[in-house]
Order: structure tokens, then C-alpha cells, then sequence
């Protein structure tokens, strides 16, 4: 049987984190290389004082903050974000993340920027 068309469960500590410029580790929970033809979506943890890379790219961010808290530079504009809140990022607009807490997060990209990021 083939799991990809099926669907699957795993937990989220076997997938290897990569570190990020900033400090910050990401894991790939799910993208194309798992047959999801839509969206990708990511793990990011990031240790107080850390941060995301803080940059632009032509695709929207949905993002859900599971525990923790951030400084969120959305544009020129800065919010905070803590447990519970979601965040939308749309394209061509600069952002990222610092920690004020260490913080957990579950982001969604479109499967495009797994393929730029990871390659096929």
C-alpha cells in the first residue's frame, strides 16, 4: 500500500530540524516528497532571544502559534503574538519572527516553496 495516497500519522520528532539563519529550527512535517499537492506544512521552534529569517518571497505564510511568544515584524508594522494567535503573512511583504518567549509555531506555505527550498 502506498501511505502517500492513503494518507499517514507521525510524530513530528522524526523529522530532522534544520537550523534557519537567526537561530530558529525547522522541521518539514508535510509536502510534496509525502504526495501533499497543495501546501506544505512546517514546525518552527524558536528559542527566546532567537529569531526567524526575517526576509520576502511571492508566497503567503498562515501561521499558528502553539506555545510561546514573538515580536512579529509584518511590513514596517510590529505585533506581538502568543499562544493561540494566528498569523497571516501575505506575499511580497517582509517579516519574520523574534522570540520573547521560546516559541513553537505551525506554519503553512504553499507545496511551491517546499519544491524552491528543498527541490523535487
Amino acid at each position: 500500500m502506498d501511505n502517500q495516497k492513503l494518507g499517514f500519522v507521525r510524530n513530528s520528532k522524526e523529522v530532522m530540524a534544520l537550523t534557519m539563519p537567526g537561530g530558529a529550527r525547522i522541521r518539514w512535517l508535510i509536502t510534496h516528497k509525502d504526495g501533499a499537492p497543495t501546501f506544505s506544512m512546517r514546525l518552527i521552534e524558536v528559542e527566546k532571544g532567537k529569531s526567524t529569517p526575517h526576509h520576502s518571497h511571492d508566497y503567503e505564510h498562515e501561521i499558528f502559534v502553539v506555545s510561546g511568544s514573538c515580536n512579529v515584524k509584518i511590513g514596517d508594522a510590529t505585533e506581538e503574538a502568543s499562544a493561540g494567535d494566528f498569523i497571516f503573512i501575505p506575499p511580497n511583504v517582509h517579516h519574520g519572527m523574534t522570540a520573547t518567549e521560546d516559541l513553537k509555531i505551525i506554519c503553512v506555505v504553499p507545496v511551491k516553496a517546499a519544491r524552491e527550498i528543498l527541490g523535487d
